[in-house]
């Protein structure tokens, strides 16, 4: 059966240093606040820049977890993954995050940080992607969106904690 290979962008501005947003990107272990159906995250194998985590998530009411190889270049702030062995996506998925200094500077502080997330995936040829879509689309906000609330949050208690 041959596949169909579909891709998403999104972006989206958040008025936070760079290296903050990659930093919490990058610490898979605080996922759960980041994209509402993680419930767990444990690394597996391989160093800071290759590595293998597994993600335990809600899907349809039930636990499930699939595995995700991660390549981080922390200088580019970017991190390629690749999903393997989920127990109920029924496609292969793959993709990107990439950290960006907004062009438009603020006259003072840092700059906003532009946050792009592609996703990869195949579903059978000639099928109706228009689910997977849809299902990547809302995924792919609601990370940003959460994404985005933990900046806030962390620059919120930032000063308290002296960091």
């Amino acid at each position: 059966m041959s596949h169909a290979t579909r891709t998403t962008t999104h972006h989206l501005v958040i008025d936070a240093p760079a290296e903050l947003v990659f930093g919490l990107l990058n610490s898979f272990s605080h996922w759960q606040d980041l994209d509402g159906v993680a419930v767990y995250a444990e690394h597996v194998g391989g160093d800071e820049r290759d590595h293998e985590i597994r993600i335990s998530f809600v899907d349809n009411g039930a636990l499930a977890s699939a595995h995700f190889r991660r390549t981080v270049d922390a200088e580019k702030r970017l991190i390629l993954f690749q999903q393997s062995g989920a127990d109920t996506t029924p496609y292969d998925v793959a993709g990107r995050w990439r950290v960006e200094e907004a062009t438009d500077r603020p006259a003072t502080g840092p700059a906003p940080s532009v946050v792009t997330l592609e996703h990869e995936y195949q579903i059978e040829a000639g099928a109706d992607g228009t689910w997977a879509q849809r299902v990547f689309d809302e995924y792919a906000r609601r990370e940003l969106a959460a994404l985005e609330r933990s900046c806030e949050r962390h620059q919120l208690f930032q000063p308290q904690f002296g960091r």
